[in-house]
């Protein structure tokens, strides 16, 4: 019996219990994806996007839970980069829209969409546009795990500022997950447990 209660009294100072589970934030990503992306009067390009989110790495079964800091980053290559620098822009500014996929709750789709502020063009190397979104909410399904993914599909309106002239020229751009094989990995890791 002296045991026992030793054993007891271990596990509740140390908060080792059976049946219960501290939820924690996690950052789940994707790694890095490249799309093609379309452009007036140029030939498709391709970009790469990286996704991130902070969220509860554990949620009951059934419960509604959010996915904050929803971020893509879209970097154009050095190449594409320098004809717009040609072009005499020397900053730019936009709003993006797409999609995040979930497994094992509802919605199962989700739009996300926001935007990055002005930012300067930069005469050397790529152009990175960090783009941020709102929150999302979502209903967790049964016991196991909910997996996210990406979209294939993304779509900008940018606002290219020509020095010379001092206006904003727009430009909008709809980007498609580059078929490969095998098929890129769009989903975001680690997935979110529930029990």
């Amino acid at each position: 019996m002296r045991i026992g209660t030793a054993v007891a009294a271990a596990l509740l100072v140390t908060g080792v219990t059976t049946g219960t589970a501290s939820a924690a934030p996690v950052n789940p990503q994707t790694g890095t994806l490249t799309y093609t992306c379309t452009y007036p009067g140029l030939a498709p390009q391709a970009s790469t996007f990286t996704g991130s989110f902070t969220a509860e790495d554990t949620v009951p079964p059934g419960g509604t839970f959010t996915l904050t800091g929803v971020f893509l980053s879209h970097v154009m290559s050095p190449a594409l980069r320098s004809l717009f620098t040609a072009a005499g822009y020397d900053a730019v500014q936009g709003s993006f829209g797409a999609t995040i996929t979930a497994t094992n709750a509802t919605p199962a789709t989700a739009i996300i969409s926001g935007g990055f502020p002005e930012q300067p063009v930069p005469t050397t190397g790529g152009l990175t546009f960090p783009e941020s979104a709102g929150d999302l909410t979502f209903t967790a399904g049964a016991a196991g795990s909910i997996g996210f993914a990406l979209g294939v599909q993304v779509s900008e309106t940018l606002q290219f500022h020509q020095k010379r002239s001092g206006t904003w020229v727009a430009w909008s751009s709809n980007c498609t997950l580059k078929a490969t094989s095998p098929a890129q990995n769009r989903a975001f890791q680690p997935d979110i447990a529930i029990f």
